[in-house]
Order: structure tokens, then C-alpha cells, then sequence
């Protein structure tokens, strides 16, 4: 799959695609043609009791696939820790500059090769509010791989998995609110501290205001959002991106 009319051609035919099988079909294509053998495109959850509200779609070998939900090895799998540490594709080699592998992530590796996934390469999904995802792309080595295949999966990855989330929406349609509140500056400083823990009196301190004046910032900022709790602020405040994680943890 060349950068020209290959790749908008599986974008199209993405947009396109009304049911998983559909999709199951451009990306086996896609897999072959960029020199990989087997996909797999997952949110990160509980393999043996998978939501309903997950995409999960793979071509991996099936036996392989049983023993992740028997071992439970989806739950410390290398390559899924390694995706939450970077928001760009990379390669399962270099899995081990990412995260310290553990003794039971080395096996889990080292047992996937037998199964035809020597090595490969990953795209992470991260969308707030949602499970973490990745589209995964492997093979028993990466030498027969074609000419910007790397970059190629990358954006492959992103598209097919931002087809599966509509396609997923379109069975179980979701009801989000129609439009972000607008904050103040200050109502934002003040539900970043709330996220950090900090009491209306330690918040007036850290923003020289007064204590009933940080208290009514964030009253204010929670009536917009028509929420009950402080709690509910802080997750609608990330959900919409009004306020990010790094603002939370510096």
C-alpha cells in the first residue's frame, strides 16, 4: 500500500464501512499488503468479560487469543503498558526502552512469537473519557515489509479504529451533551485544584482569593455543567478537555 492512492482509497472505503465485518475485511487487506500477517484493534478491558461498548476486532491466531483470556496475560501485556506511555506508533523491539519488562511480560513476549508474532507494530488510541485502545500489527519478523509501511500503519490504524468507534455508536448510540459550558480562567485554575485534592480554603490560599470566593467559582463552574457533585465537575472538566491530566499531576 503506497502514500498515494492506497491509502486514500482504505480511508474512503473506512468511511464507508457500515458493520465490523466490513472493516475485519480492509484490514486483513491492509495487513497483507503492508507486509504484516496478523491485526488485532482492542480497547484495553477485561478479555473475559468483554463490554459491550468495546471494539475488538483481530485476525490473531485463535489459540493464541484462548490462551490471553486463560492466563489472563491481557492484563500484563507489554505492548498494551507500553501504548499508555506514547500517543504515536511504535515498534514491539523497542518495547523494552519504553517499560521495564517484568519477568512475566519477558514469557509473554517470548510465548506470542510461537504464534507467528515475533514482532510488529503498534498504533495507541487515546480518547478522554474512553478506554484506551490500540491497533496492533504483527508478524514473525519485519523483513518483508513494504516501502512506508511503518507510517503507512500508523495512519491505517487511527482511521480503522476511529471506524470502528462509529460503527460501534451506530449499534448503541451514546448520548453526550450538545455543547461544553464556557468557564472562567479562575473557575478553571479552581477545578484543576479540586482535581488535585485541595479543600475552598487551601484553593484561596494557593490563588489569593478569598475562601467563599473559591467556593463560589466552583459552585459556579458546577452549575454550568448541571452536575451534582464536585467529583462529577472534575470528570466532565477532562471529558471535554476544558482541564488535562498534566494540569492535575505537575
Amino acid at each position: 500500500m503506497n502514500r498515494g492512492y492506497g491509502l486514500q482509497d482504505f480511508v474512503r472505503r473506512c468511511n464507508l464501512a457500515a458493520t465490523n465485518d466490513e472493516l475485519f475485511g480492509l484490514l486483513e487487506e491492509a495487513t497483507t499488503r503492508l507486509g504484516f500477517e496478523q491485526f488485532a484493534m482492542t480497547h484495553h478491558v477485561d478479555m473475559a468479560g468483554l463490554p459491550s461498548d468495546a471494539v475488538h476486532l483481530f485476525s490473531y491466531n485463535r489459540d493464541w487469543v484462548e490462551i490471553l483470556v486463560d492466563q489472563r496475560y491481557f492484563v500484563d501485556d507489554p505492548i498494551l503498558a507500553a501504548s499508555a506511555k506514547t500517543a504515536v506508533g511504535f515498534l514491539w523491539s523497542d518495547v523494552g526502552k519504553m517499560i521495564d519488562l517484568t519477568d512475566r511480560q519477558k514469557s509473554i513476549l517470548e510465548r506470542a512469537r510461537g504464534f507467528g508474532l515475533g514482532d510488529g507494530f503498534t498504533v495507541p488510541v487515546h480518547v478522554p473519557g474512553e478506554y484506551q485502545g490500540t491497533c496492533n500489527f504483527g508478524a514473525r519478523s519485519l523483513e518483508k515489509l513494504a516501502p512506508d509501511a511503518l507510517p503507512t500503519a500508523q495512519l491505517i490504524g487511527a482511521f480503522a479504529f476511529e471506524a470502528a468507534r462509529r460503527i460501534m455508536r451506530a449499534s448503541q448510540p451514546i448520548q453526550f451533551p450538545s455543547h461544553v459550558p464556557q468557564l472562567t480562567g479562575r473557575q478553571l485554575d479552581c477545578i484543576t485544584l479540586v482535581a488535585m485534592g485541595k479543600t475552598d480554603w487551601e484553593i484561596g490560599r494557593i490563588l489569593g482569593i478569598s475562601e467563599a470566593t473559591a467556593h463560589e467559582h466552583v459552585e459556579s463552574a458546577r452549575k454550568r455543567y448541571s452536575v451534582a457533585k464536585r467529583t462529577q465537575l472534575v470528570i466532565r472538566a477532562l471529558f471535554d478537555g476544558q482541564i488535562s491530566f498534566s494540569d492535575i499531576l505537575q
